[in-house]
Order: C-alpha cells, then sequence, then structure tokens
C-alpha cells in the first residue's frame, strides 16, 4: 500500500508518494504563478492548484503499481 501527501504552498505543490514504513518512493513539484495586482497585495487562481496537482500525479505516479 502507498500513499499520496500534497502539500499546497505559496508557489507551488508537492507531491509525494510514500510506502506504510514511510520510505519515500516517489516525489515531484510544480509551480504555480502568484500575482500581484497592487502594491501589498498577492492573488492566486485556485484552477491553477487543480492544474499542478494532475499535472504532478502523472509524473509522481509513472513507474509504480497504481493499484497500490
Amino acid at each position: 500500500m502507498t500513499y499520496i501527501g500534497i502539500d499546497l504552498g505559496t508557489s507551488s505543490v508537492k507531491l509525494m508518494l510514500v510506502n506504510r514504513a514511510g520510505e519515500i518512493l516517489s516525489s515531484v513539484s510544480r509551480d504555480y504563478e502568484v500575482y500581484y495586482p497592487k502594491a501589498g497585495w498577492s492573488e492566486q487562481n485556485p484552477e491553477d492548484w487543480i492544474y499542478a496537482v494532475y499535472d504532478g500525479l502523472g509524473e509522481l505516479l509513472d513507474g509504480h503499481d497504481p493499484s497500490e
């Protein structure tokens, strides 16, 4: 059995595949834009988070048995 961890950060998402023993089997990171519309403001598009996770999952699971 394997587990997927997802860390949604300020400017990127990090994904990790680990086994029951806590050993890291694979990890990937995907960046996304942070927008600064005005001085002192920062914004993100939540769709960018979703696309980054989906994009990273393919690479994360590459070569691993999806049934686990």
